[in-house]
């Protein structure tokens, strides 16, 4: 929304002053009727008012000015039931902002904005049901500027529509999310417009003229456009920016006449394009930022670019470019500055780029390059290339020479070696580089000085995740102005300090994840800079006094030791060490705090010691601390603390006790603690609590769950004028003390549920001021005393998984005012009547899932007005009145019906719902012709496991906004054209477990350009018919998020060869007769987090190099559970948790229901689980426990049916010599069948 800043500035800030319901008192007229909306004051006779949720079908008299004296300068009535706009509608005012969005509105009178032709500014529209452009009614809005009719019905827009209007300030016109097909000539005739929209609509034409002279800004984003329509273009001499990212064009035209002559930014990435032939371009002959990525580009032509005389950025990143000819970029060599070539095929640097006179940024990250010299890039560029990209590639050399180049990314490659003078040779022209990235390589060895001889501006270097054993004492003496050195993730088992010594501007050093044991004292002296230490996952066991002296750390502001094997931590260990703010500690195996363990540090804020095993803490180990904030000691075996454990700390904000061994809590420990605003003592075994009076001052959160606390004396929360949150979830509470919770004003959030309460009593929440989640859920309750809440305190009130017969009306009868979600799932409640929830003014959400009601009277929703959410899923419903629908609320947006015997669908009584949940029902036909209005902005159709046959086109037709669809467990018999191509707004599809279905239309899924998870697996007659190709449907799919598919294929090798892979996130492949899987068969998968699933399959063998070809992944979670695998090991070429040498690292993995044999292969599922219990959350870890002791040995006879949690790593190995069977005929076996299978066919 492009505005005057100043003026929403304005409205916003006066917005704040006075909100108030409307009365409009000097207006009989249109008094009673605007009650329901709140006015806000902006000057002393102006206002706007705030309009939601309204039951009016059209806008009410507007109350005059003449009457009232007061000027309604901003008008917005929304989320509503708005289907028409009458005569002067709006006439009796001075709107300038006018917003009717998320209504009905399908008819404007032609002159509703009479009145406003002087005043209206800004006009919203969205989300309404305008089949055409209202032209003719919006024709004398002379000032009006802003103009949103985003996500309506409009299919048409006629040419000369606007030619009779006098719209001559319009500029900003949004029609994006409509049903438009094509842009006639002059179609936007007589507009000034400089910024129109138009994405995600169904656009495949665009004739000549159609677009306004004056545009800057076009956006046909997500259209169904096969070319650039250039005609479209022609004379737009202001154009600034076309964006034509995700349609469907498949090639580019060659030698068009020029159509701009302006700088221009083209968006042509996520289409389809595969060539670029010569002067594809020529149409603009300059350019500023050219985006081709996300394309299927393979061939580039020598003169693509010719006719361009300017281009200032180029982007052909996560394409196909195999080669780009020498002489593509000669036409730009003096103003490309920036080019990214990212994720591409190219295997050497393509020599077109040393024409470039000014490139400053070259991206040439994840090709297959294996060689790099200076002079691919360098020879005549040098001196202006500042930035170069080339990690994940396949280099083993560095080239000599890097210019002024101030950033170079080598990570993840397959450097091994640094030589001498690598980054440079030439004395008097020392390279410029500033931060150098060599992560992920093979380096062994930092031997020779002389690799930075000649890079004396060095300030970052990482050298992390390579396998670097050793480094000289003086490696590192030409880097005088390194700052920041990552050595994380090797295999040094000793701290470096001599090859230190020589970086005296040290500030961050990070040695993570070595094999380090030792820390040395009195050897790093010259590390006066150092500010922030990590030494986090090595083998330390000691931290002496000596370790960190303080009068040469001066700077030291954070130390972290994390997830070690600690088990010393001297006295005054970080003694003097006045700079220091952080220390991490968690994850070691410390029993003991001893006196002055932290002592006289000034400004330390956090302590954690998280995950060790303290039982014992010393008088003073936490001694004059005066800035600490944060302690955490969670997760330990504490059952007690030190009276004088604390001194001196007065400003402790937050205490972590979680996970402990208390029995009883007194907190005379913390006598001395001033400020303590966070306590959290849940997950011990505590029976009582007592805290001290100064503490009840300043608690804000209290957590207290996971305890065995049976009753609360009236007094442990007496008195607790600050405290917000309150958690006694999953204790032992049979009963609350009625004045238990009178006395703490400020609670917003009290949770009570996993108890054992029966009975609420009167008057145990009266004294609370005002609740905003009050959770009672999973308890015994039966009954709630009426006056048990006070008067219109509770806002969300939880009593799901209890024993109530009926609903609570007494004791919600004090709620009716504020009460706006009510959950009362998993109960007993038999029938569902208006009575029932009568006076619930408030209440927009409601949820009965699971009771057991059978009858659902006539409009039994009538009375809640402002339902938002209504959830009756899961109950025996057999008895539906016809009308039991009737009178819903306008606002209703989700209405989930799920498992309630359902023969049709019910009539909703024309309520345009965005969500719908049908599913597990008896649905055969989806009959809409009595109620098409709940179709008309439903967004989300679950109508899986009904015995639907087919889904008419002529109802898809009408779901124009649906974004989510469920058919999966129907007898369908095939995906029509029609009815795929009735679904362009398509973003989840899932059709699994159809096993009729016979035919799917390929082509078609082609028009599901939004298309982001897709789910077809199960749909056994298609899958095995001959006719069926995966391979042909993937091709024609967009880059999907999440894709779960069924194949027919023995062997995954290249099923994903022409499917877009590079947005794709979650991976699940499954077939039984998926056999073995080539190495290469997922190397295109790529991204930050990534899951890949290989299940239900007769896949017996897994070679170990498919996880090096998984390396641009970072985070793998690997799920390969209900095969036929013998032997799984992902670190059989790298060190865990990482499975290969580009840093991969394993976050999960499932092998769960394969024959497994438990032999010294799999030793590394110990290794695996040590790792876990280091460094997963305790809830966590006790997730992987549960699925690892749900994984069991198959062979040897030995440990048949063991699980593999129960295995220690020498058990795995004794189990070797022991077995019957070797792991050699474990391999031969099934290879032996494989090949006699293929002889035999």
């Amino acid at each position: 929304m492009l505005l005057n800043p100043l003026f929403i500035l304005v409205v916003y800030c006066l917005s704040k002053v006075s909100v108030s319901v409307c009365r409009f008192d000097g207006d009989e007229n249109s008094r009673s009727v605007w009650t329901a909306c709140d006015c806000v004051r902006l000057t002393v006779d102006s206002f706007k008012v705030n309009c939601h949720a309204v039951p009016w079908i059209t806008v009410p008299a507007v109350p005059s000015v003449e009457k009232t004296e007061l000027h309604m300068t901003s008008l917005s009535v929304i989320n509503s039931q708005l289907m028409f706009l009458t005569y002067d509608a709006f006439r009796e005012q001075s709107i300038q902002v006018l917003d009717l969005s998320n209504n009905k509105i399908d008819s404007i009178n032609m002159n509703a904005f009479r009145g406003l032709e002087q005043k209206l500014y800004q006009l919203l529209l969205d989300n309404n049901e305008l089949s055409r452009i209202p032209a003719r009614q919006l024709s004398q809005l002379q000032q009006l500027r802003y103009l949103n009719l985003k996500n309506n019905k409009i299919d048409v827009i006629e040419a000369g529509i606007f030619k009779n209007s006098i719209l001559r300030n319009l500029r900003y016109l949004y029609l994006d999310g409509n049903l438009i097909d094509s842009i006639p000539s002059d179609a936007f005739v007589s507009l000034d417009l400089q910024v129109l929209t138009l994405s995600h609509n169904r656009i495949h034409h665009m004739e000549a003229h159609s677009l306004p002279y004056t545009i800057w800004y076009i956006s046909l984003k997500g259209n169904m456009l096969q070319s650039i329509p250039y005609e479209a273009f022609e004379g737009l001499k202001d154009l600034q920016m076309i964006d034509l990212e995700g349609n469907s064009i498949d090639h580019l035209q060659s030698y068009v006449s020029t159509v701009s002559n302006g700088n221009v930014s083209i968006n042509l990435s996520s289409n389809k394009i595969r060539t670029l032939p010569a002067a594809c371009f020529s149409a603009f002959q300059q350019i500023n930022k050219l985006d081709l990525s996300r394309n299927a580009i393979q061939k580039v032509h020598s003169e693509f670019l010719q006719g361009v005389a300017t281009l200032q950025t180029l982007d052909l990143s996560y394409n196909r470019v195999g080669f780009l000819p020498i002489k593509s970029l000669f036409t730009v060599a003096h103003s490309l500055s920036k080019i990214s070539l990212e994720e591409n095929e190219l295997s050497t640097v393509p020599e077109a780029l040393s024409v470039l006179k000014v490139l400053a940024s070259l991206n040439l990250s994840s090709n297959k390059l294996n060689t790099l010299g200076s002079d691919d890039i360098l020879s005549n560029n040098g001196n202006m290339l500042k930035e170069l990209l080339i990690s994940h590639n396949y280099l083993t050399q560095i080239a000599a020479n890097f210019g002024k180049l101030e950033n170079l990314d080598l990570s993840s490659n397959n450097i091994a070696e640094l030589h001498k003078q690598a980054f440079g040779q030439n004395e008097k022209r020392p390279a410029s580089t500033v931060r150098l990235n060599l992560a992920g390589n093979q380096i062994r060895r930092l031997a020779d000085p002389g690799v930075f001889i000649y890079m004396p501006m060095l300030v970052y270097v990482d050298l992390s995740h390579n396998n670097i054993e050793h480094i000289s004492s003086n490696f590192f003496h030409h880097l005088p102005t390194l700052e920041s050195l990552s050595l994380e993730k090797n295999l040094l088992d000793s701290f470096p300090a001599l090859a230190l010594r020589p970086i005296v501007k040290l500030r961050y050093l990070i040695l993570d994840r070595n094999r380090i044991r030792t820390l040395p004292m009195g050897q790093i002296e010259q590390l006066g800079s150092l500010e922030r230490i990590s030494l986090t996952h090595n083998l330390i066991h000691a931290i002496s006094q000596n370790t960190f002296p303080g009068r040469n750390f001066k700077s030291l502001k954070s130390i972290n030791l994390a997830f070690n094997r600690i088990t010393f931590l001297a006295s005054k260990a970080f003694h003097d060490l006045f700079a220091l703010d952080v220390v991490q500690l968690q994850g070691n195996k410390l029993t003991t705090l001893q006196m002055y363990t932290f002592a006289n540090l000034s400004n330390l804020r956090i302590v954690n010691l998280d995950g060790n095993q303290i039982n014992y803490t010393s008088e003073g180990c936490f001694f004059n601390l005066p800035r600490l904030e944060y302690l955490s000691l969670r997760n330990n075996r504490l059952a007690t603390i030190a009276l004088d454990a604390f001194v001196h700390v007065l400003g402790l904000e937050t205490l972590d006790l979680a996970y402990n061994k208390f029995h009883e809590f007194d907190s005379q420990f913390l006598r001395h603690v001033q400020n303590l605003r966070s306590l959290d003592l849940s997950h011990n075994m505590l029976r009582h609590v007592q805290f001290l009076d100064h503490l009840k001052q300043t608690l804000v959160n209290l957590n207290l769950k996971n305890n065995r606390l049976q009753f609360i004396h009236e007094t442990v929360f007496a008195d607790m004028p600050r405290l917000e949150y309150l958690d006694l979830t999953k204790n032992s509470l049979i009963s609350l003390h009625p004045d238990g919770f009178g006395s703490m004003p400020k609670v917003h959030t009290l949770l009570l549920g996993d108890n054992q309460l029966k009975q609420v009593k009167k008057g145990t929440f009266e004294g609370l001021n005002r609740i905003n989640l009050l959770d009672v859920s999973r308890n015994e309750l039966n009954r709630l005393d009426g006056s048990c809440f006070g008067e219109n305190n509770v806002v969300e009130l939880n009593l799901a998984g209890n024993r109530l017969n009926e609903v609570p009306q007494a004791a919600l009868a004090s709620l009716h005012g504020s009460l706006a979600s009510l959950d009362l799932s998993d109960n007993r409640i038999e029938s569902v009547e208006s009575t029932q929830f009568e006076g619930l003014r408030n209440l927009s959400q409601l949820l009965l899932r699971a009771n057991r009601v059978q009858l659902v009277s006539e409009a039994a929703f009538k009375s809640l007005h402002k339902l938002r959410i209504l959830d009756l899923s899961e109950n025996p419903i057999d008895e539906w009145h016809p009308n039991a629908f009737r009178d819903l609320s306008h606002s209703l947006e989700s209405v989930n019906l799920a498992d309630t015997g359902l023969y049709s669908v019910p009539n909703f009584a024309g309520r345009a719902v965005k969500c719908l949940n049908l599913s597990n029902n008896q649905i055969t036909s989806f009959d809409i012709a009595a109620d098409k209005a709940t179709l008309q902005k439903l967004q989300t159709l679950d109508v899986s496991r009904n015995r639907l046959r087919q889904l008419p086109a002529s109802m898809l037709n009408l779901l124009t906004n649906l974004k989510v669809l469920n058919v999966s467990y129907n007898p369908m018999v095939e995906f029509t054209d029609q009815m795929i191509r009735a679904l362009p707004k398509l973003e989840t599809f899932h059709c699994h477990h159809m096993y009729e279905i016979r035919d799917v239309y390929k082509p078609a899924f082609s028009s599901l350009v939004n298309l982001k998870e897709f789910q077809m697996y199960d749909v056994g007659k298609v899958v095995h018919s001959g006719f069926f190709q995966l391979d042909e449907l993937l091709a024609v799919l967009p880059g999907l998020k999440t894709l779960r598919i069924q194949l027919s294929n023995q062997t995954l090798d290249n099923q994903l060869a022409n499917f877009d892979t590079r947005l794709l996130r979650s991976l699940h492949l499954q077939g039984s007769n998926i056999k073995q899987i080539t190495m290469n068969a997922f190397k295109s998968l790529r991204g930050y987090k990534v899951k890949l699933a290989i299940t239900n399959s007769q896949l017996f063998y897994l070679p170990p190099q498919f996880f090096s070809t998984l390396n641009h992944i970072k985070h793998l979670y690997l799920d390969l559970s209900e095969n036929r695998l013998r032997t799984v090991n992902p670190f059989s070429t790298s060190r865990l948790p990482t499975v290969n040498s580009h840093g991969t690292v394993l976050q999960d993995i499932d092998l769960r229901n394969n024959p497994i044999h438990c032999d010294c292969s799999m030793r590394w599922v110990a290794d695996w689980l040590d790792h876990l219990r280091t460094t997963a959350e305790p809830d966590h870890f006790a997730e992987h426990v549960s699925k690892w002791n749900s994984t069991f040995c198959y062979t040897p006879n030995s440990l048949v049916g063991q699980s593999l949690w129960s295995l220690s790593a020498e058990q795995f190995c004794s189990a070797s010599s022991t077995a019957q069977c070797s792991p050699l005929s474990l391999y031969t076996l099934p290879l032996l069948l494989l090949v006699i299978f293929c002889l035999i066919h």
